[in-house]
Formats: structure tokens, sequence, C-alpha cells
């Protein structure tokens, strides 16, 4: 019986471990996967100006062959001037874990790919933990 209980306890100790690494991994793959999202959603951007010479509204942001996350919501605004012509940005869901996401919460780019990241009040972050 004592074996079981130290066998248990030794499990325990390992679990409490690995859920939060595991919980940061997911997060991790998921940034990575927006960040991959926002790249698809430029290249579409820029598609859909060479053949309506207008940028897409974030309504008309709807890339019918890109399989965006479900974890955030992507937005555009247009309007800006030179590399700030449109910026693409990917903020999580509010029911999505990814708001938690306290390095790089919302990922943005610009018409010339600048990146960068801004918490949930809207302060800039240090962007070099969050671009791959």
């Amino acid at each position: 019986m004592i074996e079981i209980l130290i066998a248990l306890a030794i499990i325990g100790a390992i679990a409490s471990m690995a859920v939060p690494a595991l919980s940061n991994f997911l997060v991790k793959s998921e940034r990575q996967r927006a960040q991959f999202d926002l790249y698809q959603l430029q290249t579409y951007t820029e598609q859909h100006f060479t053949e309506t010479a207008s940028y897409p509204t974030t309504a008309s942001l709807v890339c019918s062959t890109c399989q965006v996350s479900e974890e955030y919501d992507f937005t555009i605004t247009t309007g800006g001037t030179g590399n700030n012509i449109y910026i693409l940005k990917a903020t999580p869901k509010a029911t999505s874990s990814q708001k938690n996401d306290d390095e790089c919460y919302t990922m943005i780019i610009n018409a010339v790919t600048e990146q960068s990241n801004v918490d949930k009040d809207g302060d800039p972050l240090n962007s070099s933990k969050c671009w791959i």
C-alpha cells in the first residue's frame, strides 16, 4: 500500500510539472499558426488589391483558400499611408485560451510585413519573443 502511495505521489509531481509546460507549448503553437495566417491574409489582401484596385475591409477579409485559426479574430485597417497603407491584426477571441498570452497578445503586420505586438490595453510589447 505504501508503494502505491509513493508511486501516486511521484506521478502527481511529474504531472504538476508537465501540465504547465504543455499549456505553454499549446499557446506558442497557436500563436505561430496565427502568424502564418496573417501572412496568408496579407497575400490575399495584395491579391484582392490587384484584382479590384482596393483593399478588402474586415467584413470582406474572407480568404476562401485560407484556413485561419479559430482562436483569433482577424481584422484589417485600411486608409493609412506608406508602409501602413493597411494593417492586419490577429487578436485572441474572448473565449480563447490565447487571451492569456501576455507575451504577444495581439499580433500585427503592415503592408511591408513589419511585425509588432500590443497587449490587451494596446501598449507595445517586445516583439522579439513573438515572431518566428
